[in-house]
């Protein structure tokens, strides 16, 4: 079972096809049974301005410092799916929270 530690939100841009929107995204950081610590990053993009751009399936989180991770859709979107959509990251592990917090200093920031 894993314990959850730290929750942190934060801004940055959503590039899909190398057009930008400001977009909020959400880091969620667990303890695994192991010792070790799981980041997982969702954003919510807006379903129409994505559909806009061409979007299918998959675009890119721009962190604040510059960072760019792949996000992607469950799915193909369409004009079916919610108005606002969660895109996800892949998770990453980390061997401690202090090693997560140096990649994401959006954790350590949420935990003062």
């Amino acid at each position: 079972m894993s314990e959850h530690l730290h929750e942190a939100s934060s801004n940055g841009q959503l590039d899909v096809g190398g057009q930008q929107s400001a977009v909020g995204y959400k880091m969620v950081a667990k303890q695994q049974e192991d010792g070790s610590v799981r980041i997982a990053i969702s954003v919510m993009a807006p379903r129409d301005w994505l559909l806009k751009q061409g979007f299918k399936r998959d675009a890119v989180l721009v962190r604040k410092d510059g960072d760019r991770l792949p996000v992607s859709f469950d799915g193909e979107l369409d004009v079916t799916d919610s108005i606002s959509v969660s895109l996800r990251a892949p998770d990453q592990s980390f061997p401690d929270l202090n090693a997560a917090q140096a990649q994401f200093p959006e954790l350590s920031e949420a935990a003062h």
